[in-house]
């Protein structure tokens, strides 16, 4: 045991106290087994569970332990403790029916988004034998992804479970698909605006298909290597060439999704008024998805960390409105995020609700509670707070296998009504 833990009577408890119930998460009231002691009433309602003890982690406490009891008389507080205890426990029952649901609704996102994926595969598949029978089916495919984006004026957006492989560049396609449609409505755009954004992103990468695989996803390519890479902004273009009635922002977004407002990026190391605006659009998230899963692991950030990056060092080379509108559409802890709340405790993001930022959906870290019953919370239901961000090693052993952080992050959306 941690020299940091103590093993203390409840009749010494006091509000303030971190503490750890030695018994299973089903036999008490509350929503976890590890929790800062809050209100009087709550230690009153250990006592009622005959508990001898708890475990207190003095190092997570706000108070230490009182050496002599201070607890009010019980029997006066019965009728009240009997009605907190029975709140307690339907709003816990609650949240377990709450949770049943949402996994129902979220296997639907998970099939929307498997189902996303298998097109996009076979539209990059064919995209180089049949262009316009590919085409087609893009088009078909982000008309149906804008239907449902506008489909609500709430936007949720999810981390994926997918069980992703990490030669398949689909999923940076799909990402940078579903985070530029939202960008565009949240800048703003009308539908047909986003589906033009949805074509272009879908698209951007085509020209890797020109190159071979062993290039486009080597760890640590050369500098000659590098150039080459580069050209698939310009094999794309070239790819697309005879399609005459390809937008022709399409595929300036095709072209220039790696070019800088200062005129640093590539293939023409254009400038801010040769850029073509939806390019722009395309460039900040591009730049994000290829910040959050760089070629080189040991360069992995959180993704509130590259939010940050963005603002601060790409200001020259990134559209300023839409790297704005873009962390506020993702929240301070986009979905992904390995947290650690104001309880002490860690959890990963799972969901980011467009109407609650500050309060995103977290997967919280406790042992005591089944992986299988765990609850992604609304953590403002339970008065917890976001801390800061962490890296994913930086977690136990158990944690990490808990919490089953992700190397690539995919996202997916749902919509509804305010």
């Amino acid at each position: 045991m941690s020299s940091s833990i103590r093993k203390v009577s409840v009749d010494q408890l006091q509000v303030g106290n971190y503490i750890r119930l030695p018994i299973s998460w089903r036999e008490h009231p509350f929503m976890f087994n590890s929790f800062k002691l809050k209100s009087p009433q709550q230690i009153l309602l250990l006592k009622k569970l005959n508990l001898s003890h708890v475990l207190v982690d003095v190092k997570r406490s706000d108070t230490q332990v009182l050496s002599s009891p201070a607890l009010p008389d019980l029997a006066e507080s019965k009728a009240d403790l009997d009605k907190i205890n029975q709140q307690m426990q339907q709003q816990k029952q609650q949240g377990i029916e709450e949770l049943k649901q949402f996994r129902k609704e979220f296997k639907k996102h998970e099939r929307e988004y498997a189902d996303s994926l298998t097109q996009l595969r076979a539209i990059n598949n064919k995209l180089t034998l049949k262009p316009m029978d590919a085409l087609g089916q893009c088009s078909k495919l982000v008309k149906q992804m804008a239907a449902s984006l506008s489909g609500g004026s709430q936007v949720t957006l999810h981390l994926m479970n997918d069980d992703i492989r990490p030669d398949d560049p689909n999923y940076h396609y799909l990402n940078v698909t579903v985070l530029a449609m939202m960008l565009a409505k949240q800048v703003g755009m009308t539908e047909e605006e986003v589906i033009l954004v949805g074509q272009g992103a879908m698209l951007h990468d085509c020209g890797k298909l020109l190159q071979p695989k062993s290039l486009t996803m080597k760890k640590q390519p050369t500098r000659t290597e590098l150039l080459e890479l580069q050209r698939h902004t310009t094999l794309g273009q070239e790819l697309l060439r005879n399609q005459k009635h390809l937008p022709r922002a399409i595929t300036a977004m095709i072209g220039q999704h790696h070019e800088f407002l200062d005129g640093s990026g590539y293939p023409k190391g254009l400038k801010e008024k040769d850029i073509e605006p939806l390019a722009q659009l395309i460039a900040v998230v591009n730049t994000y998805d290829d910040l959050c899963h760089p070629r080189d692991k040991s360069k992995t950030r959180p993704p509130g960390t590259v939010l940050g990056l963005l603002y601060k060092a790409f200001k020259t080379k990134l559209n300023n409105h839409y790297v704005q509108q873009f962390i506020k559409m993702m929240g301070v802890y986009p979905p992904g995020s390995v947290v650690q709340l104001s309880s002490g405790q860690f959890g990963l993001v799972t969901s980011v609700n467009s109407h609650k930022l500050l309060y995103p959906s977290v997967l919280v870290y406790d042992p005591a509670v089944p992986r299988q019953e765990a609850a992604a919370i609304a953590i403002d239901t339970q008065g917890l707070t976001i801390e800061r961000s962490i890296l994913a090693s930086a977690l136990t052993p158990e944690a990490f296998q808990y919490l089953s952080p992700k190397e690539r992050m995919s996202y997916f959306y749902d919509t509804r009504q305010a």
